[in-house]
């Protein structure tokens, strides 16, 4: 997949750019800035629709409910962490607000690392 845009919530104009690469944020912006920046109408117009422009993971879909995320700027953990969908827009929040602490201090371990079950 490589990236794809998740809208934050179904009511407001703040979407972000998800890399499937490094599991991470790497951008925040609303629809404007998105289209200005090169983005495709029809992704966003998708993301819109079902939370994502994923057509085959539907990674962020409003369904899920949480991101695995593998790059973070400042915390340092071990094992993976999730970010729950619930608090998707006040990490992107955050992070447009250039308080990337603020963001990561939103994100949790993951309850079963790697696939593990109870």
């Amino acid at each position: 997949m490589g990236r794809c845009i998740i809208k934050a919530t179904h009511d407001e104009d703040l979407y972000l750019e998800w890399s499937s690469v490094v599991d991470a944020c790497t951008r925040v912006g609303t629809r404007a800035e998105f289209l200005a920046s090169g983005h495709r109408q029809d992704a966003l117009d998708r993301a819109d629709r079902t939370g994502t422009s994923d057509r085959v993971a539907q990674l962020g879909g409003w369904d899920d409910e949480s991101l695995g995320v593998g790059t973070t700027e400042h915390w340092q953990h071990e094992g993976p962490l999730i970010l729950n969908r619930a608090d998707l827009a006040a990490f992107a929040r955050h992070l447009a607000a250039g308080d990337s602490r603020q963001a990561e201090n939103l994100l949790i371990p993951d309850p079963e690392p790697w696939g593990a079950t109870a």
